[in-house]
């Protein structure tokens, strides 16, 4: 087949195809190693240290750091100010779990109350408040205060167990 296409076109024009051919692959892989250095060189190069990262809160205590899962409500709250008039209605109810499973219940939990500076570590191992803690808290007063801490609730399927966090409140 090749001598019959060389017969018809004749040798020197087929001997140019192939020459202008082998020009054009020589030229695509000169161009593929141009670019494969260029490349390689603006890779090599050290990049500058990025600054460091300013954090966006600082706190003094990594558990006020906390972000996502379960919280304890106390008076339909987190935490922060609340007031007599809120204790004394929370009081008349359980201590409720949010951000987690509907129906997980709280079933065990320290309170720690601080009033006039001196601070009382209760625990209970329900989701309900003693007497003494109801007590207590329905007499703190402006800018005393009280934290739920080391709460457990579980899951609805009442087998498995999440830790619950709780932020400090303060009553104004």
């Amino acid at each position: 087949m090749l001598s019959v296409f060389r017969a018809k076109s004749g040798h020197k024009f087929v001997k140019k195809l192939v020459h202008q051919n082998i020009l054009v692959m020589k030229n695509n892989v000169m161009q593929l190693f141009s670019l494969t250095a260029l490349l390689l060189l603006t890779c090599s190069f050290k990049q500058s240290p990025a600054p460091a990262a300013t954090p966006v809160n600082s706190f003094e205590n990594m558990d006020d750091a906390t972000v996502g899962g379960a919280f304890l409500l106390f008076a339909g709250k987190f935490g922060g100010e609340i007031t007599k008039n809120e204790i004394e209605k929370a009081t008349q109810t359980n201590l409720q779990v949010d951000g987690c499973a509907r129906g997980s219940r709280i079933f065990e939990y320290t309170i720690y109350i601080t009033k006039n500076g001196q601070t009382s570590k209760l625990s209970n191992k329900s989701n309900a408040l003693t007497s003494e803690m109801r007590d207590k808290l329905k007499s703190l007063s402006k800018g005393d205060s009280f934290e739920f801490k080391d709460s457990k609730a579980y899951l609805p399927d009442g087998k498995e167990v999440v830790n619950v966090h709780g932020k400090k409140f303060m009553v104004v």
